[in-house]
C-alpha cells in the first residue's frame, strides 16, 4: 500500500442509518450526491439518487417487466451527471437483466441512454470534454458519439495476479502537471469474503496510459467503522442473495485543492471524503513503483 488511513483524514459525510443506506458519492463544486439503497418488498436493495438533503435526483420505478434502479452517479459537470441504470425482472427479483449507462441533465431532466451495450453491465464510464474514458482493459477512449478512437491491451499481468482484474473508477485529475485517473479491482475470498483494491494510472496530455502503480493505494477498512457496518449487514441479512462480508474502498471521484480529496463508499455502508495531502501525494507517488504500458 501506498497510504495507511489511520495517517489520513477521512471525513465520512453519510452512512446507514437503520432505515437508508447511504455510499458512493460524487462531489463537484460545493455538491454532493450519494446512492441510496432501501428495501423493496423485504427481497431486495433498490438504489436512488439524492443530494446531499436528501432530495431524490433519480427514483427506482417499477414498469411492466422491470424494476429499474439507478447507481453510482457522478459529476460529469454543474448540469450532468453519469448514472448506472440497473434492471432486475419484477416477478424474478433476484435476476438482473441488464446495466445500461446514461447521461442525467439536472437542468431539463433528459435522461440520455447511451447506446454502448459491450458489456452485461455497463459502468463507470468518465467523461472529459468531448471523450468518454470507456475501459480499461483494453483502454479505450470514445468519441461524444461512442466511436472508438483509442484502443490499447495493456500488461495488467502483475496487477492481476495480486488485485484481480482492474476496471474504472474515477474522473481524470491533475496534480503538479500530471494526470491521473484511480481504478479498482476486486478478489473473493473464502465465497464470502470481497476485498476491493484501488490502483493509480499516470496518463499523458491525450489522456492515453502511461503507466500504472504497482501496488494498491490503501490498506485494508474490514475494521473501519465497523459498528456501522455490523449494522447493516444485520439490516440485509434476509434479503435475497448471501450477505457479503466486504472490505471495500470504492473511489467515485477525486476534487483536488489543498488535499486530493477522494470521495468513495467504504464496506457498502459508508459515504466519504479520503484527504490525502497534495505534497504527501507527490512525494509518495513520486518514490512508488510503476509499470509503463
Amino acid at each position: 500500500m501506498i497510504f495507511d488511513l489511520k495517517d489520513l483524514e477521512v471525513e465520512i459525510i453519510k452512512k446507514f442509518d437503520g432505515k437508508f443506506n447511504y455510499y458512493n458519492p460524487s462531489h463537484f463544486n460545493g455538491k454532493t450526491i450519494f446512492r441510496r439503497q432501501t428495501k423493496y418488498q423485504d427481497k431486495i436493495l433498490i438504489s436512488d439518487i439524492v443530494d446531499e438533503h436528501d432530495n431524490v435526483i433519480l427514483q427506482h420505478k417499477l414498469c411492466d417487466e422491470f424494476i429499474t434502479g439507478y447507481e453510482d452517479a457522478r459529476f460529469i459537470n454543474d448540469e450532468e451527471i453519469s448514472v448506472c441504470v440497473c434492471q432486475n425482472d419484477k416477478d424474478d427479483l433476484n435476476r438482473h437483466i441488464n446495466v445500461k449507462f446514461a447521461k442525467y441533465n439536472l437542468k431539463s431532466k433528459e435522461l440520455k441512454i447511451f447506446k454502448t451495450q459491450n458489456a452485461h453491465f455497463e459502468k463507470h464510464w468518465q467523461f472529459y470534454d468531448d471523450k468518454i474514458i470507456y475501459h480499461v482493459t483494453p483502454y479505450t477512449i470514445l468519441d461524444n458519439n461512442e466511436n472508438v478512437i483509442f484502443k490499447k491491451e495493456i500488461n495488467w499481468k502483475p496487477w492481476i495476479e495480486k488485485y484481480g482484474n482492474p476496471r474504472l473508477s474515477t474522473n481524470v485529475f491533475e496534480v503538479g502537471g500530471i494526470k491521473y485517473l484511480l481504478f479498482h479491482s476486486s478478489k473473493n475470498i473464502n465465497g464470502v469474503n470481497l476485498r476491493y483494491y484501488v490502483g493509480i494510472m499516470i496518463l499523458d496530455s491525450s489522456l492515453n496510459p502511461i503507466g500504472y502503480c504497482d501496488t494498491t493505494l490503501f490498506n485494508s477498512t474490514e475494521s473501519f467503522d465497523i459498528h456501522t457496518f455490523f449494522d447493516y449487514f444485520s439490516w440485509k441479512r434476509k434479503l435475497l442473495g448471501l450477505p457479503t462480508i466486504v472490505d471495500i474502498i470504492f473511489p467515485m471521484n477525486v476534487c483536488v485543492d489543498t488535499y486530493i480529496n477522494i470521495y468513495c463508499g467504504i464496506n457498502d455502508c459508508i459515504s466519504a471524503n479520503i484527504k490525502i495531502n497534495k505534497n504527501e501525494f507527490i512525494n509518495k507517488i513520486k518514490k512508488s513503483s510503476f509499470i509503463l504500458v
